[in-house]
């Protein structure tokens, strides 16, 4: 599906077919910005024709999962960056490709499923004529800035994992190994588009492509110290899970170790207890005590008082 915008000072012109795009985009004071979802491959060379793209550009549209990175062309940039999409259910987040053309006074947009609100970019538009003159640079930071923007409420969402999963740790529940390392798994993916990204927008704006205007590089500019945000914010975040996994490695070897301190208490009271009865289990005909009267109830009150003052010792050294 192909969605064509237009806008001539702020305003929306009515629907452009997609065959004349290559003659309105001559217009003088005109903002084009074509939304492509899901497209068919005849879509695809249909933008490659009317916008005079190059053929590793549709061939970047047509694979997927490629990594972040901003490669310039003649009279146009491509930029391969990501967004998220909130989620109800765990994990938070998933992650969408979004591939980005931005010529001197278009935009074009390529991605499946729907992270782009383009609602919320064609507001924007609107309210900031006055941008226009900015031309291509200006189309590219608003759906950047909602791309991006997207990032901070799944930001939010690990935080709180991070947070509940901390106090499962330190409250000794069950299942808490797995959840911290489906938590940093997580984290792995959005640092993986994260940090990439913010290196395409560094390359970005440190290139002189002749595209962007002093104001428009300002706006992107805000764009790169998002990207700086949502990586710190990973990494604080992948800070604190290995904190916490680390806790939950240091409680469960305690619980280990107390368990094991506990049997081997517990298996030296009966070693003792084994020991009597095994001397006294003997039959030697020149035993001293095998014929005294009280030799059964001594060797089990010599059972008892031993196994009792072995708990008592144990006790107090916290082992029981």
């Amino acid at each position: 599906m192909i969605k064509v915008r237009v806008y001539r000072e702020g305003e929306e012109l009515t629907t452009v077919p997609v065959a004349d795009l290559s003659e309105v985009r001559k217009e003088p004071d005109v903002l084009i910005w074509v939304d492509v979802v899901s497209a068919t491959q005849e879509e695809l060379a249909a933008m490659g024709e009317e916008f005079e793209l190059h053929p590793l550009v549709l061939e970047t549209w047509r694979s997927h999962h490629r990594r972040p990175r901003v490669e310039q062309f003649h009279d146009y940039v491509m930029i391969v960056c990501y967004t998220v999409e909130q989620a109800d259910a765990d994990p938070p987040a998933e992650l969408y490709e979004v591939d980005l053309v931005c010529g001197r006074n278009f935009l074009v947009t390529v991605h499946k499923g729907r992270p782009v609100d383009a609602g919320a970019v064609a507001a924007r538009i609107r309210a900031h004529p006055e941008l226009a003159d900015q031309g291509g640079g200006f189309l590219l930071y608003v759906v950047l800035d909602e791309l991006v923007d997207a990032f901070f409420p799944a930001l939010d969402a690990i935080g709180e994992r991070v947070e509940d999963l901390e106090e499962a740790v330190f409250e000794g529940r069950t299942q808490v190994q797995s959840d911290l390392f489906r938590l940093r798994r997580d984290m792995v993916a959005v640092r993986r588009v994260a940090g990439p990204m913010r290196d395409a927008m560094q390359v970005l704006l440190r290139r002189d492509l002749g595209l962007f205007g002093e104001e428009a590089r300002r706006y992107l500019q805000d764009i790169y110290d998002h990207l700086i945000r949502v990586v710190e914010s990973v990494e604080d975040y992948q800070d604190l899970a290995s904190g916490a996994l680390d806790a939950n490695l240091s409680v469960v070897s305690n619980r280990v170790a107390e368990v094991a301190r506990t049997l081997g208490a517990y298996a030296a009271i009966f070693a003792v207890l084994t020991t009597i009865a095994g001397i006294y289990g003997m039959n030697f005909t020149h035993m001293p005590e095998l014929r005294w009267r009280f030799g059964y109830p001594g060797a089990l009150g010599l059972m008892v008082l031993s196994g009792a003052g072995l708990w008592l010792f144990f006790k107090r050294k916290g082992w029981l």
